[in-house]
């Protein structure tokens, strides 16, 4: 059906039964440059004087991804971690079907309002947006405030920090039995529609992941590494995802009462 087929029946067979990526902790401020020592930083004098963007960092998802990191590694996985600055885009793009991905960050999905009012926001422009629906929703990694200031302008081949949908559609997920992204607001809040959802689902699928794991709405950052943590419990114990997942939300269900902090995640997938 597509180049993906012939890609599969010539690849040869590799073991990635034990094998889990984490990324988590990201440096969402550190220089492109630090990144890319390749690009070209072409300063704007007369926008210098603008504030400096910058993001709070998720510091709760250190905590979680060295909990899961210790339980799959009693249970003899493969790990490997990216946090800080090398939890970039580049590294994401360059691992190859790991079984299980996590991916601990911020998302975002770009609505109506957005394109209509806004010439440019997350790196792309509006009116690129409006015509391709897989460039409203994506993912932050390192070096991504970059993307944000009209102090500095770049040159050359890079990563700018922002993984797209449509970017995601190309990953190599051919083997990845689950993909969990433990992110705030990856379908920003907007349920009605559900295209902040279906833009990441589509792409992340398309990828081939078997199962995903994310977010309605702006989750909880305790409430969730609870949650993620759980959850690697049960699945270590040779659980199925699906009934991890089911144990793990009614088990954060009897802690908290309100949907908001075990409600969020939405398991897809087969």
């Amino acid at each position: 059906t597509n180049s993906k087929d012939y890609l599969k029946s010539s690849k040869k067979d590799i073991n990635n039964d034990n094998k889990a990526v984490l990324i988590g902790n990201v440096d969402f401020n550190i220089p492109l440059k630090a990144i890319n020592p390749a690009i070209i930083e072409l300063k704007d004098i007369k926008s210098a004087s603008q504030r400096p963007i910058t993001f709070n960092e998720l510091t709760h998802t250190k905590i979680e991804i060295e909990k899961i990191s210790d339980l799959i590694k009693a249970n003899k996985w493969v790990i490997q971690i990216y946090m800080g600055k090398d939890a970039s885009e580049n590294n994401l793009k360059n691992i190859d079907s790991p079984k299980i991905l996590h991916i601990a960050t911020h998302g975002f999905f770009l609505t109506d309002l957005d394109l209509k009012y806004r010439k440019r926001a997350f790196g792309v422009d509006m009116e690129l947006a409006a015509e391709n629906p897989l460039l409203r929703s994506g993912l932050l990694f390192a070096g991504c405030v970059n993307s944000f200031s009209s102090n500095i302008s770049y040159s050359g081949v890079f990563e700018n920090g922002i993984l797209y949908a449509y970017e995601a559609m190309n990953l190599n997920l051919d083997d990845t039995d689950l993909l969990a992204l433990s992110a705030c607001e990856t379908g920003l809040g907007e349920i009605k529609n559900g295209e902040g959802v279906y833009g990441l689902q589509r792409a992340f699928i398309v990828a081939g992941v078997k199962n995903l794991l994310m977010s309605l709405w702006k989750i909880d950052d305790q409430a969730t590494q609870e949650l993620m943590t759980e959850f690697y419990a049960q699945l270590v114990k040779n659980k199925q995802i699906s009934e991890a997942f089911s144990i793990a939300q009614k088990k954060l269900k009897e802690k908290y009462q309100s949907p908001y902090y075990w409600g969020s995640f939405v398991l897809i997938g087969n």
